[in-house]
């Protein structure tokens, strides 16, 4: 129990405040599950890690980061917004992030040219990068969770035909 766990609700849309307070509820009753299987396993010096929440959305509003009390921290970059502390809760708004190769992952997921860019510059790292294998990797996996829907967006299907190649 003591490892740090976390849960990622990515979103292809711009997330609305009931699809956070959705999150929210599922990331809490995880949480009551941990502390209940804490306690029949009585335990009381053994550490409970409670997983933290990614939010991961396209874009969000300023009166959704604002209706919840999401802030920026002096020591993250832009884009991600925290939730009050006892929530364990952030949200990635992915066309704020800094354009860096550490946000390349996430820039990914965003929508035209956010995404559009970090393609770009997925397919100018050297094909030995292992950060350009393992996003390749989430693209597959992407690629084909988004080949299952039949009623695909026009964007989702100009994603897929990029992925493809």
């Amino acid at each position: 129990m003591g490892e740090t766990t976390a849960i990622f609700e990515p979103f292809r849309n711009p997330v609305d405040p009931d699809e956070i307070c959705t999150c929210l509820l599922k990331a809490l009753e995880v949480r009551e599950s941990i502390q209940r299987q804490a306690k029949r396993k009585n335990a009381p010096d053994e550490p409970i890690s409670l997983p933290f929440l990614w939010i991961l959305t396209p874009t969000a509003s300023a009166s959704i980061l604002e209706g919840f009390c999401a802030i920026l921290k002096d020591d993250w970059g832009a884009g991600v917004y925290f939730l009050p502390y006892y929530l364990k809760t952030a949200i990635v708004v992915i066309h704020q992030l800094p354009k860096t190769p550490e946000t390349l992952w996430l820039r990914i997921f965003g929508r035209k040219k956010v995404q559009a860019q970090a393609i770009d510059e997925l397919e100018a790292l050297p094909p030995d990068n292992v950060w350009r294998s393992k996003i390749l990797e989430l693209f597959y996996q992407l690629r084909e969770n988004l080949n299952t829907n039949q009623n695909l967006e026009s964007d989702d299907r100009e994603l897929v035909m990029r992925l493809s190649c």
